[in-house]
C-alpha cells in the first residue's frame, strides 16, 4: 500500500520539476514510510511513497520497463498478478522483479486500456508512455483505493489524496453544491469533491490522456441476476469463494492481523483466516466505557471460538475532540463519526501488523443493513394502493394507530406516498433537505441546489437497469455511500498510521456471486442478512449469528450532550464556519439536543468537522 503523486503536461515539450512531484509526495508520507521515489522525464513526473509489503526489495517505485519505454507509480495489491504474470510470460514478457507492480506495466503493453479488467484488487496507478506521450490510469471496481486528479494551465496532476494537490496553488472554491452533499450524507459523493477544479477518478473507470484530451471510460459494473438457483449450492460456493477471498488476501511477507467486532463478517473473516492458515490469529477491537456501545464481550467470544488472541482497546469521549489528525487525515469534509474509532484500531493494530483484514462489504453484498429490509417493505407495500391514498394516511398522521406497528411511523407513511428514489434516499441521509437548508445559509440555496441529487441520480441509474428493490438499493450504495463513506474512512484511517486494510467480502467475484443470490433469501424471517447467517451455521457461535449489526459505532448522542456540545458552542463566532452556516440555527440545535427534546448529534458533528476543514484547508 502507498502514496502515489504526479504531473502529466498535455505538451510534450514542457518540463515539469521533478522538484513538484516530490513536494506533492511529500504530503503523502504516511501511506509510504518505507520509500520513496520520483521519476522525471519530458512532459511528466510521477512520485511514490513505499508501504513495503511484496518483494520488500524489488518493488521499488517508479517503476518502468528496462528500455524506459513505460513507467508506472502504482497503490494497492493485485491478488491475481501470479496468475497475470504466467499468462504474460507466455506471450514472451521477461520479469526482473517477484513485484505485483511489473506485471502493470508489461500488462499494459500487451492489454493496454483492458489492463484494468484484468486485474483483481484494490488499486489506483497511472503508466505513461514517454514516447507516444499517452498515459493511462485506473481505480480498482469498488473504490477501495483513492484517486484525486485535476487539470490546469496545461497540466494534469494527480495523488492519492486531495492534500497533495494543494502543491499546485489551484483556486481553492468551495462548492455549496458539495456542503449541502456533505451535510446530507456525511460525505462528498464521487467524481465530485468539495473544491470546484479538483475531482475523483470514479470507481471501476479508467483513463486515458493523449493528444492533451482526457478521456473516462468505465470498465465494469456488477450485475444482478434474479433468476432462483439450488440453496445448497449457493451456500457452499459462498463459503468456498469468501475462504479463497481470504487466502488471496493474506499474500505479502509482513505479519496480518484481521479487526474483529461483535459482528458476524469479521467474526466470518476470522474464523475463515484461521481455517486457511491451520492455526490461531491475533485480532483487534477497539471498546467504548459505555456498555450500550462497546462490543468487546462480543468480540471476546468470537475470538475465543476461533481460538484467537484479542487485542483490546478503549476510546474515551475526550478522544473524539482530538481533531488535528482528522483535520489532516480526512481532507474532505466527513462527518462519519465510526472513522475516530477505526483510526485507534488501526493504531493498535499497527503496533503489531503491517496488514490488517476487515469485515467491510458484507452488508452490501449480502443484505445486511436494515435500510435495505425497510425499503423492500416499503416498496411491496406501496405497490397496494394508489400514491394518493398512501399520500393523504401521511397527512393525517398521527390518527392512524389501526395501522400495523411498522406502517405508523411519520416518515415511513411519508414515503409510501414517494417516489421510491426519493424515499431511498431520504431514508439512508444522514439528513434531509430541508434540515440541510435550515443550517445552511440562505445565500448559499440556489447553488447549493437538492442535497439529495447524488443519491436521487445513483438510484435512477439503478433503476433504468435493476428490478428488484434490493438491487436497486444496493446499486445506488455501490454508487455513493460505499465509496464516498466506507470506503474512505477505511483508507485514511489506516493510511494515515501506514496500515494497509483488505477486504475480503469487497472481492469482486465474490460480490457478483452474491449479486446472484435471490432476493428475498436476504430477508427470510424478517432478519437482515439471513442468508449469509445460515451459510455460517456450521462455522460460527449461534449468538454471534444472532446479535445486532453495530460495529465500532460512537456513543455520539451522549457526547455531544458533554465535550462536543461545548466544541461546537466554542465555534459559533467562528467566521469561516459563518460565513457557510447559521450560527443561530446551531446553536437551537444545540439547545434542545442539551435538553433532550431532539437529537442532532449527527448535525452537530459535521458542524465541527465542518469547521476544522475550513480552518486547516481554506484558511
Amino acid at each position: 500500500m502507498c502514496g502515489i503523486a504526479g504531473v502529466f503536461a498535455h505538451a510534450r515539450d514542457r518540463r515539469v520539476p521533478p522538484e513538484l512531484a516530490r513536494a506533492m509526495a511529500d504530503r503523502l508520507a504516511h501511506r509510504g514510510p518505507d520509500g520513496f521515489g520520483v521519476q522525471a522525464g519530458p512532459g511528466y513526473a510521477l512520485a511514490h511513497r513505499r508501504l513495503s509489503i511484496v518483494d520488500l526489495a524489488g518493488g521499488a517505485q517508479p517503476m518502468g520497463l528496462p528500455d524506459g519505454s513505460l513507467w508506472v507509480t502504482f497503490n494497492g495489491e493485485i491478488y491475481n498478478y501470479l496468475e497475470l504474470r504466467a499468462e504474460l510470460e507466455q506471450r514472451g514478457c521477461v520479469f526482473r522483479t517477484r513485484s505485483d507492480t511489473e506485471v502493470l506495466l508489461h500488462g499494459f503493453r500487451v492489454w493496454g486500456t483492458g489492463l484494468a479488467a484484468k486485474l483483481r484488487g484494490m488499486f489506483a496507478f497511472v503508466v505513461v508512455d514517454p514516447v507516444a506521450h499517452e498515459a493511462y490510469g485506473a481505480r480498482d471496481r469498488l473504490g477501495k483505493k483513492p484517486f484525486y486528479w485535476l487539470e490546469q494551465d496545461g497540466l494534469f496532476a494527480f495523488a492519492s489524496e486531495l492534500k497533495a494537490l494543494h502543491e499546485l496553488r489551484f483556486p481553492r472554491t468551495v462548492r455549496a453544491d458539495a456542503i449541502a452533499w456533505f451535510l446530507a450524507m456525511r460525505y462528498v459523493p464521487d467524481p465530485a469533491t468539495v473544491f470546484a477544479n479538483v475531482h475523483k477518478l470514479e470507481p471501476a473507470h479508467w483513463f486515458r490522456i493523449r493528444a492533451g484530451r482526457v478521456e473516462l471510460q468505465r470498465y465494469w459494473q456488477l450485475e444482478f441476476a434474479e433468476d432462483g438457483g439450488d440453496r445448497k449450492v449457493h451456500t457452499e460456493r459462498t463459503l468456498a469463494m469468501l475462504d479463497e477471498a481470504v487466502r488471496v488476501r493474506l499474500m505479502g511477507e509482513v505479519p496480518l492481523a484481521p479487526f474483529l467486532s461483535g459482528g458476524v463478517d469479521s467474526y466470518a473473516v476470522v474464523d475463515s483466516m484461521t481455517r486457511t492458515l491451520g492455526r490461531s490469529v491475533t485480532a483487534c477491537t477497539i471498546g467504548f466505557p459505555d456498555p450500550a456501545f462497546d462490543e468487546r464481550p462480543a468480540a471476546r467470544e468470537s475470538a475465543a471460538a476461533c481460538r484467537a488472541q484479542l487485542l483490546e482497546g478503549e476510546l474515551q469521549p475526550e478522544q473524539l475532540l482530538e481533531l488535528d489528525w482528522y483535520a489532516d487525515t480526512y481532507d474532505e469534509p466527513f462527518s462519519d463519526s465510526s472513522a475516530v474509532p477505526t483510526y485507534h484500531v488501526c493504531k493498535l493494530a499497527r503496533q503489531h501488523v503491517t496488514v490488517a483484514l476487515s469485515g467491510d462489504g458484507g452488508d452490501e453484498s449480502f443484505g445486511g443493513y436494515r435500510r435495505y429490509l425497510f425499503d423492500v417493505r416499503e416498496n411491496r407495500t406501496r405497490s397496494l394502493l394508489p400514491g394518493a391514498v398512501w399520500r393523504g394516511l401521511g397527512a393525517i398522521y398521527p390518527k392512524a394507530d389501526w395501522l400495523p406497528r411498522w406502517l405508523r411511523g411519520k416518515r415511513t407513511l411519508q414515503n409510501l406516498g414517494r417516489d421510491p428514489g426519493l424515499a431511498y434516499a431520504r431514508s439512508v441521509s444522514s439528513h434531509l433537505p430541508e434540515e440541510v437548508l435550515a443550517v445552511l445559509r440562505p445565500e448559499h440555496h440556489g447553488a447549493a441546489g437538492d442535497p439529495h441529487a447524488p443519491l436521487l441520480a445513483a438510484y435512477a441509474r439503478a433503476a433504468a437497469r435493476v428490478r428488484s428493490p434490493l438491487h436497486r438499493a444496493v446499486a445506488t450504495d455501490l454508487a455513493t455511500w460505499l465509496p464516498g463513506d466506507i470506503l474512505v474512512k477505511a483508507d485514511r484511517a489506516s493510511m494515515a498510521v501506514a496500515l494497509e486494510v483488505r477486504c475480503p467480502f469487497l472481492d469482486h467475484r465474490l460480490m457478483e456471486h452474491a449479486a446472484s443470490i435471490p432476493p428475498a433469501w436476504h430477508f427470510e424471517g424478517g432478519r437482515t442478512k439471513s442468508f449469509l447467517r445460515q451459510a455460517l451455521s456450521t462455522r460460527l457461535l449461534p449468538a454471534a449469528l444472532q446479535r445486532k449489526k453495530q460495529g465500532f459505532s460512537v456513543p455520539l448522542r451522549a457526547w455531544c450532550r458533554g465535550p462536543v456540545g461545548d466544541a461546537v458552542e466554542g465555534l459559533l463566532g467562528d467566521s469561516l464556519l459563518g460565513q457557510w452556516l447559521d450560527p443561530a440555527v446551531v446553536r437551537t440545535l444545540l439547545q434542545r439536543h442539551r435538553q433532550g427534546t431532539g437529537d442532532h448529534a449527527e448535525m452537530l458533528w459535521a458542524v465541527l468537522v465542518l469547521a476544522r476543514f475550513l480552518r486547516r484547508w481554506t484558511a
